[in-house]
Order: C-alpha cells, then sequence, then structure tokens
C-alpha cells in the first residue's frame, strides 16, 4: 500500500470540518505516511465547496457516490447524519475503499452487522469513530487493568451528560427525528461511554433500561413546530459476560452540564475513575497499597501515555478534543499503510448498536434483555 492516503471525505457539517482539520494536522506524528485531500461530498453545494477551500480538497460535489467509486480515493470518510452510515459504507467497501465511520455505525444491530459482513467479505479496512477512546490516559487504563494487578471487575458506572438541549427552545435538529436516528442521548453520548466500556472490560451481556423524551416536540430555525422522536434521557443496568455489573446513562437535557463523560470503575483491588472535562489527568485508588499510604492518585497525562508524547515531549501540557480525533486518524491511516486490524472495528461497533438495540426494547417491555451477538 502506497504511504500517501488519498482521502474522500462525505458530509460538510462541524463533524466533517473536524475531520478534516484532523487529516492536515497528521504531521505532527512525523510519519512517513502522508494525506491528500481529494473530494469532500455535501447535498448543501456551498458547505462542499467551503470546507473545500477552507482545508484543501481538490474538488467537491453534491453527491456521495462520486466520492465512494472515485479511482483517486483510498480512503472514505463518512460524516453524514446517522441513516445514511451503513449505505454509504458497504458502497464503499463494495469499491474496494477504506473507511472511517463516525458513530453510531448503524441505525441499529442489524443494520451495523450487515455492514460489519460487507467490510470481511470486501477484506477493506474499517473502523469507527468513537474518539473519547482515543484519550490517552484512558490506553494508559486499559494498561493497568490488563495488568491483573486490580484483579476482577465488580462494578463499571459510566456517564454522559450535557446541557445543550436543556432550554427547551433550543431549536429541532435532524437528529431528532426517528428517520434519521432512532437513538437520541443514547446513540449520541452513551455510545461514547459504551465504546469505553467494551474496550476497557469486554462485552455487556444483558441489560435493563429506560429511556424518556423531555421535551415532546421543538420548533425549528423555520419556527415549524416538529416532534422529537428519541431519548433525551436513557438508563440502564448491565451485565458483563466477564461477571461484573455495571450502569450507563446519558442525558442531552441536563442543566449546567457541559460535556459530563464520567466513569467509574471498581474492581477487587482498586477504582479508576475519570472525567473528559479533566481529560489529562486520571485517578486510581490501590487498597494493596500500605494503609498509611492509601488514597486516590491523580495520574497527568505525559509521554507513554498512547499518544500523548506525539504532541508534547515533556508531562502535564494538556492536548484539546480536537487532538483526539488528529490521533483516530492517526490510528486508521497506520491500519491502512500496515494492513493491522483496528481495534474499533465495524464488529466492535456493531456490538454496540447491538447494546442499545437491548436497551430500547427493555425500556419499551420493562423487562431485562440478553444482547444479541454479533454474527459476521
Amino acid at each position: 500500500m502506497s504511504k500517501t492516503i488519498r482521502v474522500g471525505l462525505i458530509g460538510a457539517g462541524f463533524i466533517g470540518r473536524s475531520h478534516a482539520t484532523a487529516y492536515v494536522n497528521q504531521c505532527i506524528f512525523g510519519s512517513e505516511i502522508k494525506v491528500e485531500l481529494v473530494v469532500v461530498a455535501d447535498p448543501v453545494g456551498a458547505a462542499a465547496q467551503e470546507l473545500a477551500d477552507s482545508h484543501g480538497f481538490q474538488r467537491w460535489t453534491t453527491d456521495w457516490h462520486e466520492v465512494v467509486t472515485a479511482s483517486d480515493v483510498d480512503l472514505v470518510c463518512i460524516c453524514t447524519p446517522n441513516s445514511l452510515h451503513c449505505e454509504i459504507a458497504i458502497e464503499a467497501a463494495r469499491n474496494g475503499k477504506a473507511i472511517n465511520c463516525e458513530k453510531p455505525l448503524g441505525m441499529d444491530g442489524e443494520e451495523a452487522e450487515q455492514a460489519a459482513k460487507a467490510i470481511k467479505e470486501s477484506g477493506v479496512v474499517a473502523t469507527c469513530g468513537f474518539n473519547t477512546m482515543k484519550v490517552p490516559v484512558i490506553a494508559y487504563a486499559k494498561e493497568v487493568i490488563d495488568s491483573g494487578e486490580l484483579g476482577k471487575l465488580v462494578c463499571f458506572r459510566g456517564v454522559y451528560d450535557t446541557d445543550g438541549l436543556s432550554d427547551p427552545d433550543a431549536p429541532h435538529a435532524w437528529r431528532m427525528l426517528a428517520k434519521n436516528s432512532l437513538l437520541g442521548s443514547m446513540g449520541d453520548l452513551a455510545a461514547h461511554v459504551l465504546s469505553i466500556s467494551q474496550y476497557l472490560l469486554g462485552d455487556i451481556e444483558s441489560v435493563s433500561g429506560m429511556t424518556e423524551i423531555i421535551y415532546k416536540e421543538r420548533k425549528d430555525q423555520k419556527g415549524v413546530t416538529l416532534p422529537v422522536e428519541n431519548d433525551d434521557i436513557a438508563q440502564f443496568l448491565c451485565r458483563y459476560k466477564n461477571g461484573g455489573m455495571g450502569y450507563i446513562s446519558s442525558s442531552r437535557v441536563a442543566p449546567g452540564r457541559k460535556q459530563g463523560e464520567t466513569f467509574e470503575i471498581q474492581f477487587e483491588k482498586g477504582i479508576i475513575t475519570f472525567s473528559l472535562e479533566r481529560m489529562n489527568e486520571i485517578n486510581i485508588y490501590r487498597n494493596t497499597d500500605k494503609s498509611t499510604d492509601q488514597g486516590f492518585k491523580n495520574i497527568i497525562v505525559a509521554p507513554g501515555h498512547g499518544e500523548y508524547g506525539k504532541f508534547w515531549a515533556g508531562p502535564g501540557i494538556g492536548i484539546g478534543y480536537e487532538d483526539l480525533k488528529t490521533i483516530e486518524e492517526h490510528h486508521v491511516l497506520e491500519n491502512i499503510v500496515n494492513g493491522t486490524e483496528p481495534i474499533v472495528d465495524f464488529v466492535f461497533a456493531a456490538k454496540v448498536n447491538r447494546v442499545m438495540d437491548a436497551v430500547l426494547e427493555s425500556a419499551k417491555n420493562n423487562q431485562w434483555v440478553t444482547v444479541k451477538p454479533v454474527r459476521v
């Protein structure tokens, strides 16, 4: 595989802009892998043209099919509404393109599984963008957990709350309609917590959940009243295949919460805690320390934690949320060039979708639900 990866990006909204910026910033890794921004697509031509002009894409189009069939594109980056993710990914795979798709992968687990099957059949590299997994101290937490020093998992508690829609007069958005996304706060927010949980602790076996739409309708930018068709709040208990138990929740209507992604993982011999709003640190308690020394240890990000050393040579100089996208794209590019399997492949992403399916079913029927396996 050539060490120059030619990128076609679909979706010129704020997430598309974030991905485009991350490709431009790949120089930070000092890698031999080069990125060539070839084409950006968006149904709004002005948006596509603006992103092409600002980030140096060679051309733009309003038809995403032109991206997935282009002979001069190696990697398709999908930044569209959720309802288009799998359709585009499957077509890209059929055309031999590597894929980086925004989360959640599918509208539901069945669709996500079909996309994962298409990837297996085509043999292309494909990954899904759960970018808070790329926080450098999360990589450090993974090392600590995998070492076994904290013992078996007892309990995971994870939350992702924001206040972006806590104002009932906040405008309606495409993501609130079921035709675009069956998932509200769960797909936008809890999916990030689920990805970290799955990465650190393994698969979830069963769930018992509930969801609620707090504001049943909102006005769009033109003043037209539209229904809100997916969850403002989602909460669920879960049981892991390794025997641990957990609780995960999300809210997009939580006053005062900005990027309130937090988790606490309790093990037999210690606890790990994290907050995205303080993403350059993590806290670990070990009950194996001497009784006179026991207490939470605050670990500040440093070279040796994930990809942090590519940004700064010394500890404690915080990196930002946009840098997580830069790390995400770096991993995608390395997978393509080296022919390695992504950690967050489409099977991983489909498992996240399956858990969220089970939560919706549980909330509807008011009972525990076993998570369906992903069969690829």
